[in-house]
């Protein structure tokens, strides 16, 4: 037969399913960057669907049924269903107007031998306090104390004002390997509909958080 054109068919598949290499390295080079914070794209970065997906992989993979999270209040929704999905259980501590600060006194109280995690989100929402490097270093202080992590909501890092400066829970002494760092493209980037967001932890945790990640989407 003649004139007939063969073609070489495209494999379809399924992408790695942390992420893209060259997204990971785009993410750790961002971080160097901005921070002088190193990580690992092969074993310390995962790329998620946006982070709420990133928040929930991470609480199901470092909580158990009966582990305490603590959670500042107001808060952002999602992290009351994602504490009730864990079987975890939620303690409350507020930040108190006009600054939107916390009594360290009621923070301390909050800790206990069950604290798996407290969640962060600075800069906050809803009240867009920034938590200053005291504050960072208070809390790292007890997450130390009580064998507990810090999982940081940092998705509004760069939406800042007044001359304020974003200041990464990764950033402090001794809580390199004790947080959860979460971020995404939605907010800064204005790209929400893209879903993309990433997880930032230490090997170990990471390679927790994938197993979950990959069950989940």
């Amino acid at each position: 037969m003649t004139g007939v054109q063969t073609c070489a068919l495209p494999i379809y598949q399924y992408p790695i399913t942390w992420g893209a290499k060259p997204f990971r390295d785009a993410i750790a080079a961002k971080y160097k960057r901005h921070y002088d914070l190193e990580f690992d794209p092969e074993r310390e970065v995962t790329v998620c669907c946006g982070a709420t997906e990133c928040m929930i992989a991470t609480l199901m993979a470092v909580t158990n049924p009966g582990d305490e999270v603590i959670v500042f209040q107001p808060f952002y929704e999602n992290y009351y269903p994602d504490t009730v999905m864990c079987g975890a259980t939620r303690k409350l501590v507020s930040l108190r107007a006009p600054d939107w600060t916390f009594d360290r006194d009621e923070l301390r109280r909050a800790f206990t031998s069950k604290t798996k995690a407290i969640i962060i989100n600075s800069p906050n929402n809803p009240t867009g306090h920034i938590f200053t490097r005291e504050e960072m270093e208070f809390i790292a202080g007890l997450c130390q104390e009580y064998d507990a992590l810090a999982i940081t909501d940092e998705i509004y890092e760069h939406i800042i004002f007044d001359g304020a400066t974003h200041i990464p829970m990764m950033q402090i002494p001794g809580m390199r390997d004790r947080s959860v760092l979460i971020n995404s493209l939605s907010k800064t980037y204005g790209v929400t509909g893209w879903r993309v967001g990433w997880v930032l932890a230490s090997p170990d945790l990471t390679d927790s958080i994938r197993k979950i990640h990959d069950c989940l989407t």
